[in-house]
């Protein structure tokens, strides 16, 4: 008994790690099966799991022959190996000892992006050096790219440093300008996880500081592809990462600590201003409307925990939380074992604490490989908030595994979001550096705001058509038709943006500004009255005196 070949639900082996191993950035797995004997004469194939690069087998799993394949869900990254056994219909088993002889597959799942941070940055005059620190169980240095670009031309192409051969953690070069460039270091580990980070370095004949401690960006993780009940919410997939454990033992993960971010641009203030930066409170925020009127939000955001949900015992290592903002979904699941009297229900067990604490909240019949999740009950007064379940099956017999207790994480998490975010608008102020630069200013404030949640538009009108401020392409359309509409481009919630009013935008328009969250909740304001755009000051120069025009004989 053979695997006949590997693949993810919906997605590709990655590349060998050794000889024998293979990685793979996604816990759900379909193992085929290659049968070299007669299918009469087998009661059952077997599927034996061994974690940590330890020769000590459980089984996990078990199918007729009638079944082509298994289908793994892996509950935390890690070393795996798997072995398939062949039960006759006498009760023999082959190989009748699994600790005996190699795996029949040895597999590395990685679903967490590799960290990289900045350790050195300086630069004088054209030459800039770079330094800078990959940390990941299993990072493919030889993929490690370097880039840079004019800062201020976002449009510009970027252009690649070739990496010295016997260094993929720091390089010199020459940029040939003394003008502002970024850096970006993109980084991958063997199971294709993505990476990267940013540096500005700017004008002149300067030396930029080191880049602060922990300046480590956030992983981004890509969720798997493809279909099959794995566990995950439908819709959508679950997707998070988890500690990876080599063989030798457990190595404990880089401590996670706060990107860094650069501080936000403040143009100068006017002489007649004493402080127009709306975090600090000196602008009061422009007269806007919702042109969707939304529902008022729901009581209690983020208020206390319903009572009831208590308990001393902290959790264990959690799975990350999936932002939703429905409160009604569908659970998947695979039964990885089941005896001859069958299911006869599965309950639904939830914490509210991170597993110090559960409850027994639903029971189902199983059918169908999937469990409806209604949270919107009347008895669950505080909707929103951080949920955490498990299943466990009951058999015919009334058999099943023990009901989860304080201190057990639950197998999947999900953050209930149904709040919209909240914005204010302020007044626009003029950059007294660029005459015909806009600097436009809100405050928004979300507990699930994702990448790039703000939208800029203008319009004529308090109804549009509306247009972007700022396209994907970067080159706002005045005359925009539904053939060359450009595409919104969204951006990070810095609370300021500098736009350079383009020609043909008349001189008050209204201005729309658009925040969504990481749960698609959605929250539009519009100005009430239209706002001035055209700051320039009219000048004139005298050029001399007029003749007076001579009377007519």
């Amino acid at each position: 008994m053979t695997f006949a070949a590997v693949t993810l639900l919906g997605m590709a082996v990655g590349q060998p790690l050794g000889a024998d191993y293979h990685t793979m950035n996604s816990r759900s797995i379909r193992l085929p099966i290659e049968y070299k004997k007669d299918r009469k004469t087998i009661r059952h194939v077997l599927l034996y799991v061994a974690r940590n690069g330890e020769n000590t087998w459980a089984q996990e799993g078990f199918v007729t022959p009638d079944k082509d394949a298994f289908v793994y869900a892996a509950k935390d990254d890690g070393i795996y190996w798997f072995k398939m056994v062949i039960e006759d219909v006498k009760g023999n088993k082959d190989p009748a000892d699994v600790t005996v002889g190699a795996p029949d597959l040895k597999m590395v799942i990685d679903t967490t992006a590799p960290q990289v941070r900045v350790t050195n940055a300086k630069r004088s005059g054209d030459e800039v050096v770079v330094e800078w620190l990959v940390e990941d169980k299993f990072p493919n240095d030889a993929e490690t790219k370097v880039y840079f670009r004019a800062t201020d031309n976002p449009k510009a192409y970027w252009q690649e440093v070739t990496l010295p051969a016997n260094s993929r953690t720091g390089v010199k070069f020459p940029c040939g300008t003394s003008d502002g460039i970024t850096v970006k270091i993109a980084v991958t580990d063997l199971a294709g996880n993505r990476n990267e980070v940013a540096k500005d370095f700017p004008a002149g004949n300067t030396t930029t500081a080191l880049s602060p401690p922990g300046g480590i960006t956030p992983p981004v993780v890509t969720p798997p592809a493809g279909g099959g009940n794995t566990g995950a919410i439908v819709p959508p997939p679950e997707f998070g990462p988890g500690p990876i454990a080599p063989p030798g033992g457990p190595i404990a993960p880089p401590a996670m600590t706060p990107a860094y971010t650069p501080p936000a641009y403040t143009p100068p203030a006017p002489p007649s201003k004493v402080d127009t930066n709306p975090n600090t409170g000196g602008a009061q925020p422009l007269g806007t409307f919702d042109p969707k009127v939304p529902p008022p939000p729901a009581t209690g955001h983020g208020a206390t925990p319903v009572a009831g949900w208590s308990g001393a015992a902290p959790a264990a290592e959690l799975p990350r939380a999936q932002v939703v903002n429905y409160p009604r979904c569908d659970l998947g699941f695979d039964l990885e074992q089941r005896g001859p009297s069958g299911i006869s229900r599965v309950d639904l067990w939830v914490t509210r604490d991170e597993g110090k604490s559960w409850r027994k909240w639903s029971q189902h019949d199983g059918k169908g490989g999937s469990v409806r999740v209604t949270l919107d009950v009347r008895e669950n007064a505080q909707l929103e908030g951080t949920y955490g379940f498990r299943l466990v099956p009951v058999s015919g017999a009334g058999l099943s595994e023990r009901e989860p207790v304080a201190g057990d994480a639950p197998d999947m998490r999900i953050a209930l979001d149904v709040t919209a975010p909240q914005i204010d608008l302020f007044p626009p102020v003029s950059d007294p550096n660029a005459p015909d630069t806009l600097v436009l200013q809100w405050k928004a404030t979300d507990r699930n705001f994702g990448e790039d949640p703000i939208t800029l538009e203008w319009s004529e009108a308090a109804t549009g058509p509306w247009k972007p401020v700022v396209s994907a392409a970067n080159d706002p359309v005045i005359q925009a038709t539904a053939m060359n509409a450009p595409a919104l481009k969204r951006l990070a919630n810095t609370g300021q943006y500098a736009w350079r009013i383009p020609a043909g935008v008349p001189a008050r328009v209204y201005l729309k500004v658009t925040a969504r969250d990481a749960a698609n909740n959605v929250k539009e304001i519009v100005t009430r009255e239209p706002i001035l755009v055209d700051l320039t000051k009219p000048r004139a120069k005298i050029s001399g005196i007029v003749p007076p025009v001579s009377p007519r004989p």
